[in-house]
């Protein structure tokens, strides 16, 4: 008569349940990864954007109050595109174009009328100013001009923007 041992251990059944729970816990922390990267990456764009817009701002503000590129218009949303529409900067006050801010000509490439960053992204550039007169008594004067910055720009997702809004004060003896 021969003992029959009870032998411990996993079967193969046991073992494929197993390997199969461990391949579903895989693929979800894989499919968190990779949004990791797809919103670090757009992070990064955004943040590229906000330097070449704070560039433009900064830019605007160093002109003269007088300079065309702060002419005022109508509205400062003029331009910007409507519940997910495209945007319109031909209706805008003021278009990006090289030769009147040839300074940023100088910091980042240009395609037209559009800025390029480091990446390779196009940036859509256009902004809207209002020079509202502030009444004082009988005197009316302009204290400070508001710049609003759009900016557009294509990414895999789809098209992405940014909008800035700054005061420039007058440096026009009233």
């Amino acid at each position: 008569m021969t003992n029959i041992k009870n032998e411990k251990g996993f079967t193969l059944i046991e073992v494929i349940i197993a390997m199969g729970i461990f391949s579903i816990g895989i693929l979800g922390v894989m499919a968190m990864q990779v949004e990791a990267i797809r919103g670090n990456s757009d992070a990064s764009r955004r943040s590229q954007a906000n330097t070449v817009a704070l560039s433009v701002i900064e830019e605007l503000k160093r002109l003269p109050f007088d300079d065309v590129n702060l002419n005022a218009g109508a509205n400062l949303n003029a331009g910007m595109a409507v519940a997910g529409g495209a945007p319109t900067p031909n209706n805008a006050d003021h278009l990006y174009i090289p030769a009147q801010l040839p300074l940023l000509s100088n910091i980042y490439q240009v395609n037209g009328t559009d800025l390029v960053d480091s990446s390779g992204t196009r940036y859509q550039v256009f902004w809207n100013v209002d020079k509202t007169p502030v009444v004082i008594g009988t005197d009316s004067f302009i204290p400070f001009c508001t710049i609003r910055l759009f900016m557009y720009w294509d990414t895999p997702l789809g098209t992405n923007h940014l909008e800035v809004t700054a005061y420039k004060y007058s440096n026009i003896d009233i």
